[in-house]
């Protein structure tokens, strides 16, 4: 990974808002959008969202030290789809169960209720003995409830609503990571090119002191969507799993 590429044109920004001209440009794509941002805010990951829906291909590179990550309102919990898969065979089976769970419920309920006028009725304790039935039914239906608990009837697995990789950074206590990808990079249509210190965070793009620049020389664009390409494809960094990450952000009931 890394380039270098001399005498490239481009427009050079310093200050507040460095990132106006740079949403411009990405609300305004026609085709593809890649970003690299080790750091993302929730409103502009929708942005990205409804980018997609207009069927603008996306393409993100962020690490998992997202903004907000473990926050109310998670960035990366709507780039995860959740799919819910049936076990027929542990539903048919569950079913049954509960079903046998309930007619000892009743049958506990409705011989407690008609032993209890009999012994008053009879003067009797005698009847009584009849109770010995409703623990032993107690106990197979709590070995029945078990059973329930235990049998999972779901499954589930996880993908991207658009591809991204989120790279595990040395931060995480990873030793066999070393390299965190701390580029900004955007490229819209692959026909300009932004770089510089402003991440996908809505300080970044609006509130901080940044620095970009902002390039439509198509070698020097060439050459950058090469490189994200490169990293995208081929940088043999560690990677988050979307299946356990799914299943971080989800809940997953099994029954």
């Amino acid at each position: 990974m890394g380039i270098f590429y001399n005498n490239a044109l481009c427009d050079i920004y310093i200050g507040k808002s460095a990132g106006a001209k740079l949403m411009q440009d990405i609300r305004n794509a026609k085709s593809n959008v890649k970003i690299v941002s080790p750091y993302l805010s929730p409103f502009l990951i929708k942005e990205l969202i409804d980018l997609h829906s207009r069927g603008i291909r996306i393409r993100l590179i962020t690490s998992d030290e997202i903004e907000d990550f473990y926050g109310y309102d998670k960035n990366i919990h709507k780039l995860i789809i959740q799919h819910k898969h049936v076990d027929e065979k542990a539903k048919e089976k569950r079913d049954s169960l509960v079903t046998l769970s309930g007619t000892l419920l009743f049958a506990m309920i409705g011989l407690g209720v008609v032993l209890l006028p009999l012994m008053y009725l009879l003067n009797n304790f005698k009847p009584a003995y009849g109770f010995i039935l409703v623990v032993l039914m107690f106990f197979v239906r709590d070995s029945v409830v078990k059973k329930i608990k235990r049998t999972k009837v779901y499954h589930y697995t996880y993908k991207q609503l658009f591809p991204f990789k989120v790279f595990v950074s040395p931060n995480s206590g990873n030793s066999f990571n070393k390299t965190f990808i701390h580029s900004k990079i955007y490229i819209i249509d692959d026909e300009v090119a932004y770089m510089g210190s402003l991440n996908f965070t809505g300080s970044g793009v609006r509130d901080n002191h940044e620095t970009r620049i902002r390039t439509s020389d198509p070698n020097a664009v060439a050459k950058i969507t090469e490189e994200v390409k490169e990293i995208f494809y081929h940088s043999n960094l560690v990677e988050r799993d979307i299946q356990f990450w799914g299943s971080q952000l989800y809940e997953e009931p099994d029954n």
